[in-house]
């Protein structure tokens, strides 16, 4: 099912501090780079007492995560078409690469 980016990135938000795994294909199921962990967002850094500190507004839709030491920036890459996955998302970008976001799917009578 198709999404726009804006409806996509609010469903990443909502998987933050969740664990996801997330690949780049330049070919369609050929992963390229592969990365798996806690899903953050750029507009917080740790500060040296290692909580978290808004940089910016409190709340906007940038685009900015990182997943352990990868980062990747959804605010200006050139997507096409964001898909929804029954785990998670795929973003098809200009030139045939794709980003895809997946994440464990929730059990019922988990909380968010």
């Amino acid at each position: 099912m198709a999404m726009s980016l804006d409806e996509a990135l609010l469903t990443l938000n909502d998987r933050l501090g969740q664990e996801v795994t997330a690949w780049v294909e330049v070919k369609h199921e050929s992963p390229l780079l592969i990365a798996t962990g806690s899903l953050e967002n750029w507009s917080h850094e740790t500060s040296s007492s290692g909580l978290l500190e808004p940089v910016g507004e409190p709340f906007d839709l940038r685009g900015h995560y990182s997943i352990a030491d990868a980062r990747f920036d959804l605010s200006e890459a050139p997507v096409e078409l964001v898909s929804e996955r029954k785990d998670g998302l795929t973003f098809r970008l200009e030139g045939g690469a794709r980003l895809v976001v997946t994440w464990a799917q929730k059990i019922e009578g988990d909380l968010v």
